[in-house]
Parts: structure tokens; C-alpha cells; sequence
């Protein structure tokens, strides 16, 4: 049962992931998801660089740069949990693995309320609390 809802909420993250990489490689095509509103300001994105660097991609290259690292690594932290959950339950019951299992989903729920849109909150919300309901349980059933 605790497995269960642990693997279930690393699933929520890795769906969300798996969506966020896809819709990032259309993007690289056909500008859609990422793009701003406003399509002047996307022929903008792409004629300028971050001021960091001048050697570096565009604005817009850039900015799909963070999404695909984005997207890898909330799929590297919702397979991580479910591996853990899955074939190594013991290790939940560490406190750090627990703390970093939901401090890592909690800050990804701060993140969406503060600066992304509805669906990753709700996700977030879901699988950290459905991840943090399974250490719980584990933690306290022991």
C-alpha cells in the first residue's frame, strides 16, 4: 500500500515530466506551448542572447535549453522515488532520503504557485502529497 502511493505520486511527476519534454521538442519546430502571446516578442527572443554571454544561443534557444534540463530532471526525480519505493523500501525510512523525497516535490509545488501556471500545481500538489503519505505510512508502520 505505502509503495503503491509513493510509486503513484512519482508517477503524477513523471507524467508532468514526459509532457514537458514533449512539448518542448515541438517547440524546437513549431513554437507553440513556450512561445510568449505575443508573436513579436518570440522574433525578439530569437534575434538577441542573454546578456551573460555573448557567445552564447539565442534568447529562445536558451530558454528551451531550461525546459529540456526541466523536464530530465523532474523525470530523474519521479524514477528515482518510484526505484526506491519499488526495490529499496527500507530507505525510506532514513529521514535524509524522506526530507529530500519531500523537500524536492514541495519546492517543485512553490515553484509552479509562483511562477508556472495551474496543471503543474495540482500535479505537484498530488504526487508530493501522495509521496509523502507513503514515507509516512512506512515510517510510522515499522
Amino acid at each position: 500500500m505505502t509503495t503503491n502511493l509513493i510509486v503513484t505520486g512519482a508517477a503524477i511527476f513523471f507524467v508532468l515530466g514526459v509532457l514537458h519534454l514533449l512539448y518542448t521538442f515541438i517547440d524546437l519546430k513549431h513554437p507553440k506551448y513556450f512561445a510568449p502571446a505575443d508573436p513579436s516578442l518570440l522574433a525578439q527572443m530569437q534575434s538577441t542572447t542573454i546578456r551573460m554571454r555573448k557567445d552564447a544561443k539565442n534568447l529562445w534557444l536558451s530558454s528551451l535549453g531550461f525546459h529540456f534540463s526541466h523536464s530530465t530532471g523532474v523525470l530523474f526525480y519521479a524514477c528515482v522515488v518510484a526505484y526506491v519505493a519499488a526495490y529499496y523500501p527500507a530507505m525510506l525510512a532514513d529521514p535524509v532520503i524522506a526530507t529530500v523525497f519531500i523537500g524536492v516535490g514541495a519546492a517543485y509545488i512553490v515553484m509552479a504557485h509562483f511562477f508556472w501556471f495551474i496543471i503543474p500545481f495540482v500535479g505537484a500538489s498530488a504526487g508530493t502529497a501522495l509521496i509523502a503519505a507513503g514515507i509516512l505510512m512506512k515510517t510510522f508502520s515499522s
